[in-house]
């Protein structure tokens, strides 16, 4: 074989393996773009609004309880928040949920029941799940809430957790009834350490937004 055939035969071999190449990452690239169109068509972000009733608990909570002897006092207000179904697990779907709370009864007592979050986390719900007449799901957050124990004029702001059960009722197209449980705690950095409860009942409004 003359070098000149030899030097052709190499050539084409390079660009055989060139084209190989090339065709390797536009398939990738073709890929990774169907696969980002598949996942923004699964994503379904949902704004919600509801009204709430959050009842804390502990330790000195509540007008007349003295510190080392546990009460309770019970705010109402709403709650407001958006949550983003982004990946599909199955019939379930796992998301991210932003919320704020806000209540205050006033004239409940002389200085009001007065509570205020903002947290965020992860949620899970059923919404592929068959023959279901709902959508339940479950969620967990972190965030700061305050509250003003029902013995203050302000609140008073520590790190917060919560869960929450609940479950969407389709009343029209994209339009559902939520009813919803959650139950977390409080906690204290200060000397005591203490944590105190926080629950709260809600009902409301969803929006689903595709």
């Amino acid at each position: 074989m003359t070098d000149e055939a030899r030097l052709v035969m190499g050539d084409s071999m390079d660009c055989s393996k060139w084209n190989r190449l090339l065709r390797c990452v536009v398939s990738l690239l073709i890929g990774g773009v169907v696969t980002l169109g598949a996942h923004t068509a699964l994503a379904q972000i949902s704004p919600y609004a509801m009204f709430s009733a959050g009842h804390y608990s502990g330790l000195g909570v509540g007008t007349g309880t003295k510190s080392d002897a546990s009460g309770g006092m019970t705010a109402l207000g709403g709650t407001f928040g958006v949550y983003d179904d982004f990946v599909r697990l199955g019939p379930a779907r796992f998301g991210t949920d932003f919320r704020g709370v806000i209540q205050n009864s006033a004239n409940s007592t002389p200085y009001g029941n007065k509570i205020a979050a903002g947290l965020v986390g992860f949620r899970l719900d059923g919404s592929g799940v068959p023959l279901l007449p709902f959508n339940p799901y479950v969620q967990a957050e972190i965030g700061v809430a305050g509250t003003n124990n029902g013995t203050s004029y302000t609140k008073t702001s520590s790190f917060a957790y919560q869960f929450q059960f609940g479950g969407d009722f389709t009343v029209f197209p994209h339009i559902a009834a939520r009813l919803e449980y959650g139950a977390g705690q409080l906690t204290s950095s200060g000397a005591t350490n203490t944590g105190h409860t926080l629950q709260t009942f809600g009902a409301g409004i969803v929006v689903r937004l595709y």
